[in-house]
């Protein structure tokens, strides 16, 4: 009963728990993509971590996933998964601002793009048997896609 002191159900539980570790993965990828120059790599040293942070536990990481697209936003851990989301696009388009033929504008766009591809990717049903190497691939194709060549 003490433990729903600080969550109010079990959602929050894992959002609570779950949100320290991907604020670290994030922490880690910006570290990464700072030393990193090729634009689409740099945005995947950002996603990488994320991406194992996601993997180390399957359904743990799938489930955070979907309590974090589809949970209360009005709960304080759900609220504060929201605040590491909007914090991981902002990193994706700062790197994606370094190619001087994306705008302010289409970089933030892109990199909203960006997170629903990682988070699909990492997410979908269908890529549960799937390493972390081989989500990371996916994800490099769809946004390789998407960036100006």
């Amino acid at each position: 009963g003490t433990l729903f002191l600080y969550a109010k159900s079990k959602g929050e539980l894992l959002l609570l728990v779950q949100n320290a570790h991907y604020a670290e993965a994030l922490e880690q990828g910006r570290t990464s993509a700072e030393t990193t120059p090729d634009v689409l790599d740099a945005v995947l040293a950002i996603v990488r971590p994320i991406v194992e942070c996601n993997r180390t536990q399957i359904d743990n990481g799938r489930t955070y996933l979907r309590e974090m697209v589809f949970g209360d936003p009005e709960e304080p851990r759900h609220s504060a998964a929201l605040a590491i989301v909007a914090q991981t696009e902002e990193a994706v388009a700062a790197v994606l601002r370094r190619d001087e033929r994306v705008t302010q504008g289409d970089a933030a766009t892109l990199a909203h793009i960006v997170s629903a591809v990682m988070f699909l990717s990492t997410a979908a049903s269908v890529n549960i048997a799937l390493i972390v190497e081989e989500i990371v691939q996916d994800i490099r194709r769809q946004v390789g896609v998407l960036l100006p060549r």
